[in-house]
């Protein structure tokens, strides 16, 4: 097993009820940071790269596409799990493209994330 002290998940995106909902699900176990737009994500991933991120697509400024994007191309060492409700695949084949870990569509299923929380940080 991992030592959690130094991981730390990331979960963005501008819709506050999913952040909430990240909150309940891994909240309790987990060191888990919150930004509600791409914008906030990408100022603090140029310090402190999280183990595991949680990324909505559909955002104000920058997306998650963008985002990945840029991610991908500075070489973070962190897996991105996109959570999207957008059902185009086009979206998903971008984000294979940047090296995406897993692609969720919404509503979540919490089995689903707790076991890909577990997978990454244990």
């Amino acid at each position: 097993m991992r030592d959690l002290q130094n991981q730390v998940i990331y979960v963005v995106d501008d819709d506050q009820g999913i952040l909430d909902s990240f909150d309940a699900m891994l909240g309790d176990d987990y060191p888990v940071v919150m930004f509600n737009s791409g914008t906030k994500a990408l100022d603090v991933l140029q310090e402190k790269t999280p183990t595991l991120l949680f990324l909505d697509i559909k955002m104000p400024g920058i997306n998650g596409i963008e985002l990945l994007k840029s991610i991908h191309e500075k070489g973070m060492c962190t897996k991105v799990v996109i959570v999207t409700a957008l059902p185009q695949d086009s979206y998903e084949q971008m984000a294979r493209q940047y090296g995406v870990y897993k692609y969720l569509k919404k509503p979540l299923d919490v089995d689903e994330v707790e076991g890909i929380t577990r997978n990454v940080l244990h």
